[in-house]
């Protein structure tokens, strides 16, 4: 397993699997069926409407909850808490696509680098305790302490990709 620290919000959604889909779904439809039957056992049976309010904000918290859930499930993957086979193949892929670009593979930013640096230290493993108090890392930053020669490396079933990277001298 290989851990992926301090990716962006958006990068750890665009890694949802479908079962983090069906998940978050789950979440978001047995919060109004949860409410409509605690209701009925509370009324003993005997048939009550729900207020259409109720309904709407239970809705509202099992698709945040729903969400926060299938956030952290797909976090831990970048961890490397559980398996995540298929993030690293994409991940991979990814950063060597962009470094065959030319581009910087965790995005540009106008930010200075002590903000960056606050950023990745506010981030830095912050899905921990999404469930208690929920923070996004929103910024991109070069503070993520991977070593990039590893996307250099070529590993098996990769060279069909076909990008041909050499370390450039300069980074050493």
């Amino acid at each position: 397993m290989l851990r992926l620290l301090k990716v962006t919000t958006s990068r750890v959604v665009r890694y949802f699997r479908g079962s983090d889909y069906l998940r978050w779904a789950l979440f978001t439809g047995s919060a109004p069926l949860f409410l409509y039957l605690s209701e009925h056992i509370q009324s003993e049976g005997k048939s009550r409407a729900v207020n259409s309010r109720a309904v709407r904000v239970a809705t509202f918290v099992g698709f945040f909850s729903g969400f926060i859930f299938s956030y952290n499930r797909s976090s831990k993957r970048f961890q490397g808490i559980v398996e995540n086979q298929r993030e690293v193949e994409k991940d991979r892929y990814e950063i060597k696509s962009l470094l065959a670009q030319g581009k910087k593979p965790y995005g540009e930013t106008d930010l200075p680098p002590w903000i960056q640096r606050i950023a990745a230290k506010n981030s830095t493993y912050s899905s921990t305790f999404n469930h208690i108090f929920p923070w996004f890392n929103l910024v991109h930053h070069e503070y993520h302490g991977v070593d990039l020669r590893k996307y250099y490396e070529v590993r098996e079933g990769e060279e069909k990709w076909g990008f041909n990277l050499e370390w450039p001298e300069k980074q050493e």
